[in-house]
């Protein structure tokens, strides 16, 4: 029997959300069936919920009387618990009295503290009690915060807070840290740069059609997953396919339209550690086709002049003049190969 520290984090916000001084036992075992459903009917469910109080006995959110206990219950459990919390709460400004981590002392200097926060923090108070963070395995930013919560969201709540900055909360003190998004990405080749695309379509497309040829330096295409590709650029700085990090550039192209230009800037803007660049070939491949949905595209405010380049952005000036925008879809699947064969992945415009 091994009570999940998530499990433990979910009773202790269960008890403290009751408000209550006194808990008394029959609340105790129903807030603990919810807190742990998977121990309901289990031979150890006294044996984990024991466990769980005197964890949150030894980190102060609770206190254990000294003569209540059922003896009938093996093993024993208390008749009820105190919530020292609760007796604070009248006081106006609990968390200035708090005996804090030396990690969380500066919370007792903040003005104001709504009680919803002041649970949080007495909550990663609890678990810097019971761990060693320098010596735990640094882990995604959700599972850290599903073990000090039992809510898998909550820290990056808080990372958006006044709680987290210089001197306050940090992801390293909690010894997690914040992944992106993983990028779809399948292997075509053994060079350095990848292909990110903004369509499926066009991803499978690029998959097939690199795969069959050889002799360029795209090792992998991704699916930019139309506009959260920014969201996923640091992606391939972990991993592309399972090949590891990106070794070269990853050149970007999507639909010529405002919404594909602005996720290409965001995209390239977003981290050093990854290099977006315009697959310009590819790009400049829009520059005689036919203008879709003219006169239906707001072009004001567009981005992309800079990133692009001018030559090339002047060269698609009549698609922004007709209102109108291209999509990958109308490049020809040949297209592709010929521009990854390149040896500067470009073509002449």
């Amino acid at each position: 029997m091994t009570v999940r520290p998530s499990e433990v984090a979910t009773l202790r916000g269960a008890i403290l959300d009751t408000r209550s001084v006194k808990i008394e036992f029959d609340t105790l075992w129903q807030l603990w069936n919810r807190s742990a459903p998977r121990f309901v009917g289990d031979p150890d469910q006294a044996a984990a919920l024991h466990e769980a109080l005197l964890q949150l006995s030894n980190s102060s959110v609770i206190e254990l009387p000294k003569q209540a206990w059922d003896a009938s219950i093996v093993p024993a459990l208390p008749r009820h618990v105190l919530v020292p919390a609760a007796r604070r709460v009248d006081s106006g400004r609990p968390w200035v009295t708090f005996p804090w981590r030396r990690e969380l002392g500066w919370v007792s200097s903040l003005p104001t503290l709504s009680a919803a926060l002041f649970d949080d923090l007495t909550a990663v108070n609890d678990w810097l009690g019971r761990v060693e963070p320098a010596r735990l395995p640094t882990v995604p930013i959700r599972y850290r915060s599903a073990e000090i919560f039992g809510r898998e969201k909550r820290l990056e709540q808080l990372e958006r807070s006044k709680m987290f900055g210089p001197g306050r909360l940090r992801l390293p003190m909690l010894a997690c840290v914040r992944l992106a998004p993983p990028a779809p990405a399948a292997v075509v080749g053994a060079g350095p740069d990848v292909l990110v695309v903004e369509n499926s379509d066009t991803y499978w497309v690029a998959v097939q059609t690199l795969r069959a040829s050889g002799g360029h330096r795209i090792g992998a295409v991704v699916w930019g997953s139309g506009k959260t590709f920014p969201a996923q650029v640091p992606s391939p700085a972990v991993d592309v396919a399972g090949q590891g990090p990106v070794r070269g550039v990853a050149w970007y192209w999507g639909d010529f339209d405002p919404a594909g230009t602005s996720t290409a800037v965001a995209a390239a803007r977003m981290t050093p550690d990854v290099d977006v660049r315009p697959a310009t070939g590819l790009w400049a491949a829009m520059v005689g086709l036919a203008v879709q949905e003219a006169g239906t595209v707001d072009w004001s405010g567009a981005v992309g002049q800079e990133w692009l380049g001018a030559e090339l952005w002047d060269a698609l000036a009549h698609v922004r003049a007709a209102g109108g925008r291209i999509a990958q879809e109308l490049v020809p699947v040949d297209v592709v190969a010929a521009w990854a064969g390149q040896p500067d992945h470009r073509f002449a415009l």
